[in-house]
């Protein structure tokens, strides 16, 4: 049977860290596949690109890989996106899918919408970022998870963005073929 992670987020912008963390993923832990799964509603942010934006920078972020794919079963967005429901649509057995997300993600899980039942549907690999530590991820994670393994990463969504509305364009942080596309939709 094959081993699948879900790599879910806003993805507002993506970037290398989400490509990093999929690579690391499929190496440690042997998987198949990495689903990218950009939400359609991400009702715990205020505002968020339109998801058709997402979706396709994330798609030139995967595009050439034959360990990645992009899933749109989050695209209404008319209703809110919770990870519990679409794992279920989904439809993996637990013992092969794997959800992958990072520490500051992890450490607010309880947030989530039917939490607790996530751990009937998945296993979790955490990617530890730059301000955090495993002390405080077992504070705050409430279910068993793995740790993926490398060097911490400090990059964000957020941080992207900001540069972006500076104009500082970094090929390290993000792929010139998505800056390109931003360019060019005049997103941020």
């Amino acid at each position: 049977m094959k081993k699948i992670g879900i790599l879910g987020g806003t993805f507002d912008p993506p970037h290398n860290a989400h490509l990093e963390i999929a690579e690391r993923s499929i190496k440690q832990f042997d998987l198949d596949k990495v689903i990218f799964l950009p939400s359609g509603n991400p009702w715990q942010k205020k505002d968020s690109t339109s998801f058709i934006h997402r979706f396709e920078m994330t798609k030139k972020l995967i595009e050439g890989s034959n360990f990645f794919e992009i899933s749109d079963i989050e695209k209404s967005e008319d209703v809110p996106s919770y990870t519990v429901d679409t794992l279920t649509k989904f439809n993996y057995k637990k013992d092969n899918l794997y959800f992958i997300l990072g520490s500051d993600t992890a450490m607010n899980i309880k947030t989530w919408n039917n939490y607790e039942k996530l751990l009937n549907l998945t296993s979790f690999l955490i990617a530890l970022r730059r301000e955090d530590n495993i002390k405080d991820l077992n504070e705050n994670f409430p279910f068993d998870y793995k740790i993926i393994d490398g060097e911490k990463l400090d990059l964000s969504s957020t941080s992207i963005r900001e540069k972006l509305e500076n104009s500082i364009f970094d090929e390290n942080d993000i792929p010139l073929k998505i800056i390109s596309y931003i360019k060019a939709n005049d997103i941020y």
